[in-house]
């Protein structure tokens, strides 16, 4: 329930739902898409990189499918495919892959502790996320 609701909250704009799912400090590793190194970060900048990028789309729908999850203890793994699909106007850019979570049970909750992106296709034009980074800047 916990990664499920990530991407539906980004999707509806629900950073503040989105970010309660992150522990106090994460690991995320977008390499596989963006190139470089994974980065540590509190969820709240997560969250201001996401609205950097995702309100400068008209839509988008990140669909998961075939969550797993693997508990032992007060951690877990769990993992899903994902088809990220990113529109401006008729024009879309879709990163399609799989999401790897690290979790830990803290305070009696679950919170995501590292959130891995592996990108296996890319459909669309990438080009869409530099125009989406301009149009939420405005």
């Amino acid at each position: 329930a916990v990664v499920s609701s990530i991407p539906l909250a980004v999707d509806l704009a629900a950073y503040d739902l989105a970010e309660r799912a992150f522990s106090s400090r994460i690991v995320v590793d977008y390499t596989s898409l963006w190139g470089g190194q994974p980065q540590a970060m509190t969820p709240a900048e997560l969250m201001a990189a996401w609205r950097g990028i995702v309100p400068g789309f008209d839509a988008t729908w990140h669909e998961l499918s075939d969550v797993r999850a693997t508990v032992d203890g007060t951690r877990a793994t769990a993992t899903a495919f994902v088809d990220g699909r990113h529109w401006i106007g008729d024009r879309l850019w879709r990163p399609v892959g799989f999401y790897d979570w690290e979790l830990e049970r803290r305070d009696g909750r679950w919170q995501v502790s590292r959130m891995t992106f592996r990108m296996t296709e890319e459909i669309g034009d990438r080009a869409l996320a530099e125009e989406a980074v301009r149009r939420a800047r405005r």
